[in-house]
């Protein structure tokens, strides 16, 4: 006897993206900066604590985009993103990125020179923890590169995956 096994139909439900999580070795120092560096707005009523009341996550939002940022406590995690780059926030034009550069220098926080990326420019400085953050510019482009900046620390290095 044969029998045949059906697909379950899709899910239907779907909405995207409900918030961003970092590790972090300092909770408060990541929380200033992304509320101070950064246009975040921090939102104590979400924070997390562990059942004996001490606080293990803060939640931040980016008001214009209603998004959601948890910074978790987790020292381990953060330091094996030290130099790894897991968000690039949009900035409107390369003019733009001039502005974060001296906002950045204001903070004496390192970060690249604006970088010729594959069709637009990008900025990247460093988090408390090491991460790379990285500015990209959306509103406008150069013509695609196949050549962009190769710049290891900030950028990375590019291996081409040899399965692809």
């Amino acid at each position: 006897m044969s029998s045949t096994i059906s697909k379950p139909t899709a899910p239907s439900s779907f909405k995207g993206i409900h918030h961003l999580k970092l590790a972090s070795s300092s909770i408060q120092k990541t929380h200033d900066f992304y509320t101070k560096v950064f246009p975040f707005t921090p939102l104590p009523a979400h924070d997390h604590f562990t059942p004996d009341h001490k606080v293990f996550a803060k939640i931040i939002s980016h008001p214009l985009t209603n998004l959601l940022v948890e910074i978790r406590y987790d020292p381990t995690r953060a330091a094996s993103q030290k130099g790894w780059d897991p968000v690039t926030w949009a900035v409107g034009t390369r003019k733009d990125l001039e502005e974060w550069i001296q906002w950045l220098d204001s903070w004496n926080i390192k970060h690249s020179r604006i970088l010729l990326g594959v069709k637009a420019w990008v900025l990247a400085c460093e988090d408390p923890d090491g991460r790379h953050v990285r500015l990209y510019v959306t509103d406008e482009e150069h013509e695609w590169t196949d050549h962009p900046d190769q710049d290891p620390y900030w950028l990375g290095d590019i291996q081409a995956d040899p399965a692809a």
